[in-house]
């Protein structure tokens, strides 16, 4: 299976040499490898926010990063909407899987909710879906920010930006 990686032409402002890669993944079996490929770049205290639509494949890319973190094989990563969160443990690092779309009371609730505690874990990879949906919340600036769109029913198009140095890093091993 071949995962074409291509660098945007385009990065974001202040990183002038950070690549912005978009992958066109033509299954869930391809936008997995592509979270394996971008976990396996990352370490401790790491943060990636998942933006796509409903059914647009960001829990099966955080299926894929719990791989790339070498979690065993009893673990099953499903969608934690109804529940925030999900922990995953026994991994080369401790995989924080957090669900937002149902927040609704916005910075304020997330911080109440002691979920924002995830993000000074420095042993852990925390990967946040519907991050647009906290627009008050300060995210930290070095980030991976995913976008996971439909291009049809199978495929996706995968846009990933780095928002600082540590995660541009990260993308570059991907290049």
């Amino acid at each position: 299976m071949a995962v074409q990686i291509a660098e945007n032409p385009r990065p974001s402002a202040g990183l002038m040499d950070a690549p912005v890669l978009t992958v066109d993944a033509r299954s869930a079996a391809e936008t997995e490898a592509v979270g394996i490929r971008l976990a396996c770049g990352l370490s401790g205290g790491s943060l990636v926010t998942l933006q796509g639509e409903l059914g647009a494949g960001k829990t099966v890319f955080v299926r894929g990063m719990a791989c790339g973190l070498n979690m065993p094989p009893g673990v099953i990563v499903t969608s934690p909407t109804y529940v925030l969160q999900h922990v995953y443990r026994g991994g080369r690092l401790t995989l924080y899987h957090i669900d937002i779309y149902r927040m609704v009371g916005g910075a304020a609730e997330f911080e109440a909710s002691g979920l924002r505690e995830c993000l000074d874990d420095p042993q852990a990879l925390v990967c946040v879906e519907w991050p647009e949906r906290l627009p008050d919340f300060p995210w930290p600036d070095d980030r991976v920010s995913v976008l996971i769109e439909h291009v049809d029913p199978l495929s996706r198009r995968i846009t990933m930006r780095p928002g600082g140095a540590r995660s541009a890093a990260a993308l570059k091993q991907l290049a």
